[in-house]
């Protein structure tokens, strides 16, 4: 049996934890129906504070722990939930921190959703590895752990000893995949079924707001930022940009790169789909019309490049999305 501790602080979100509990709790419940006669359950869940005292969720509910951290020594996996808002503050508490780092140094499988991944990144787990977090706190992560390979298209991520899921909802993701895991995959199956949840997500990419990582001191790649929001829709280059910004190609390349995250062409790339997005939910223009307004002339390349972009095809992205 899976000994799980799911744990909590101040402003956490209480979904994130109640729906994970209530998701393993049914995995006991239907691992009982599965397997007839046996008394074997799938886990053991509770929850943990710092100190073992109550905290108050993002809601103001309180949550009332089982133990404290200095009591968990027999844990097999440990899962670190999102707070809202920035999570700043949190990291902090560095006998919090110290304490995710020693137990997955003896051996604790940790897990974590949403904002969660910062407490996991501070703690070392993810130092050169992949990770994801949701995806508005995309650049606030990778300013302050450079050196973690962030996937943030990615809904879940898996490193054996560790995971991570992306945004807000994606508890139930992970605790599905945490069934599956640790369970088997028709345990997974009949819970996902009987919550009415759509266990094949694999991504979060439909959700992604690209928004041009902005947030540095390189006035020459700020310049052809600000350009490229004006000018996205027409023929660019690398040369071009290089020339715009007064530096020459290597150099530019590099700078582009540090500052924002991205390649250039990756980021034009990306740029023009966020407005494809844009003018998909916010107008009744065809696709072909969309098409030629960001920059593109092949009708089939583009619907391709959407689709590899985005994780879905244009036409599915509208009527995903298009009501809101």
């Amino acid at each position: 049996m899976l000994n799980i501790a799911v744990l909590a602080y101040d402003n956490c979100l209480q979904s994130g934890i109640a729906g994970m509990l209530d998701l393993f709790t049914l995995a006991n419940w239907e691992q009982k129906r599965l397997s007839p006669g046996s008394n074997a359950l799938f886990c053991h869940t509770e929850v943990i504070t710092l100190g073992g005292e109550s905290v108050t969720s993002f809601n103001r509910q309180v949550i009332t722990a089982n133990r404290s951290l200095a009591d968990c020594k027999d844990i097999d996996l440990l899962i670190v939930p999102g707070v809202m808002g920035r999570p700043d503050r949190l990291l902090e508490q560095t006998e919090l921190v110290a304490w995710i780092a020693e137990q997955h140094q003896n051996g604790t499988v940790v897990a974590s959703a949403c904002s969660g991944a910062f407490l996991l990144a501070e703690a070392g787990i993810l130092k050169g590895r992949q990770a994801t977090t949701h995806w508005q706190l995309a650049d606030r992560f990778r300013q302050r752990f450079p050196k973690i390979d962030l996937q943030i298209d990615r809904l879940i991520i898996d490193g054996v000893n560790y995971l991570c899921a992306g945004g807000t909802g994606a508890h139930f993701d992970l605790a599905l995949h945490l069934i599956e895991k640790y369970g088997s995959k028709p345990l997974a199956t009949v819970c996902a079924r009987m919550m009415l949840i759509d266990g094949s997500r694999r991504d979060q990419a439909p959700f992604v707001k690209f928004k041009g990582s902005k947030d540095h001191i390189d006035e020459p790649i700020l310049k052809v930022q600000q350009w490229l929001d004006r000018y996205y829709q027409e023929k660019i280059s690398v040369r071009v940009m290089a020339k715009r910004s007064g530096l020459n190609e290597r150099t530019f390349l590099r700078r582009f790169r540090k500052a924002t995250g991205e390649a250039p062409l990756d980021y034009l790339q990306k740029m023009r789909i966020e407005k494809a997005k844009q003018l998909l939910t916010g107008t009744d223009q065809t696709l072909e019309t969309i098409t030629r307004e960001v920059g593109y002339v092949d009708l089939s390349s583009f619907r391709r490049l959407f689709s590899q972009v985005v994780g879905i095809s244009p036409t599915a992205y509208r009527q995903r999305f298009g009501d809101l």
